[in-house]
């Protein structure tokens, strides 16, 4: 399957010339016959990468609460309409459920939708919450005309990307393009002023040293436009935490992972999990064409101790073995420390215009 997609991508440069980082990933990534997020079970030890709720119970727990506590502050008639993009293994909505349904009434209320591409991944969300009524769809078009309460974890980060890199006093587009003799793919740059290069402000192009590099995700922006739209008109909330940045290190984000190990975003597509880092400057500005409450974005780890990880924590040790304990304490660090994943991931939180601060945000 990888030589198919290679073959593909090789196909399409000899006849049309260089494609965009944002084709090589949408390929690469989300092919629907060979892309890496079609064809695998990308998690866990045996896969290329681990998410926080593949690291603990208490993530998915305190999301769940979050999302209780956000669904309280609303009035709504009708169902509680739980929508996950991304949903893995469907661990993340597993432990989430785990928090509702100790809620009387709550599964009367509960629709559950994923939306999730991978049929793979689609199965084993199957699996783990078959007991419930739960329907899937492969973007937020087919989601149900209500409220949502949404949640995407590491969903953002493997959205196509856009690069740009300065020339002199242009900025051109950053492309990719295969060399037949060494059989390689590698970066090349378009020559041409991109017309992209009108949204980035004088202040930020003066600043930016030769060679730097900016990054646009019209996919992500689309996205997040489709979840605030909803937000503002219908009511409900949304909880986005992904890694990025608040302002641009005019410096490339991408990177790829196979097998727990870092390697060249260009080698091998299909078999890599390629990925960019968050633009939540964009985000942000974004949110404010939308009558809603932004919240964010925070660290994960500022996030999840006011949320009462620690205390969470504690409880879960009671009645637990020493390794039981080890582990907990490791997991709890590797999830808020800032070294680990604390700081670099962020949290955002939106909710409707007139709705009280949601948790984890009060300061």
């Amino acid at each position: 399957m990888t030589e198919a997609l290679q073959n593909l991508l090789i196909d399409r440069i000899q006849k049309a010339g260089p494609v965009s980082l944002a084709e090589f990933m949408a390929e690469a990534l989300h092919n629907k016959n060979f892309g890496y997020y079609a064809t695998r079970d990308p998690l866990g030890s045996l896969g290329d990468f681990t998410t926080a709720p593949e690291i603990s119970q208490i993530f998915g727990e305190l999301i769940g609460l979050w999302i209780l506590h956000a669904h309280q502050q609303q009035e709504i008639d009708g169902p509680l309409c739980l929508v996950e993009l991304g949903p893995g293994r469907g661990t993340l909505m597993s432990d989430i459920l785990r928090v509702l349904l100790k809620f009387e009434n709550i599964e009367e209320l509960l629709e559950v939708h994923l939306v999730e591409t991978n049929p793979i991944l689609r199965q084993m969300q199957q699996k783990l919450l078959g007991n419930l009524k739960v329907l899937w769809h492969y973007d937020l078009s087919t989601l149900p005309d209500q409220p949502w309460f949404l949640v995407a974890n590491e969903f953002l980060d493997t959205l196509p990307v856009i690069q740009l890199i300065k020339n002199g006093d242009r900025w051109t587009e950053r492309l990719i393009d295969y060399d037949p003799a060494e059989q390689h793919f590698f970066w090349t740059s378009s020559g041409s002023t991109s017309r992209l290069s009108l949204l980035i402000s004088d202040q930020v192009s003066s600043k930016a040293p030769d060679n730097a590099l900016l990054e646009f995700s019209p996919a992500t922006l689309g996205i997040f436009k489709t979840i605030a739209e909803n937000t503002s008109k219908k009511g409900g909330a949304a909880l986005l935490i992904d890694y990025g940045y608040l302002k641009p290190s005019f410096k490339s984000s991408i990177q790829a992972v196979h097998d727990h190990k870092m390697v060249d975003p260009l080698s091998n597509p299909g078999t890599n999990d390629i990925s960019c880092h968050v633009d939540f400057q964009s985000i942000l500005y974004e949110s404010q064409f939308f009558e809603l409450n932004f919240h964010g974005p925070i660290p994960q780890g500022e996030f999840l101790i006011s949320m009462g990880i620690n205390e969470r924590a504690e409880r879960l040790k009671h009645g637990s073995s020493i390794q039981q304990i080890n582990d907990i304490d490791i997991a709890v660090k590797r999830l808020t420390a800032r070294e680990e994943m604390g700081e670099l991931f962020k949290v955002i939180g939106l909710t409707p215009k007139d709705s009280p601060t949601p948790p984890g945000f009060m300061t």
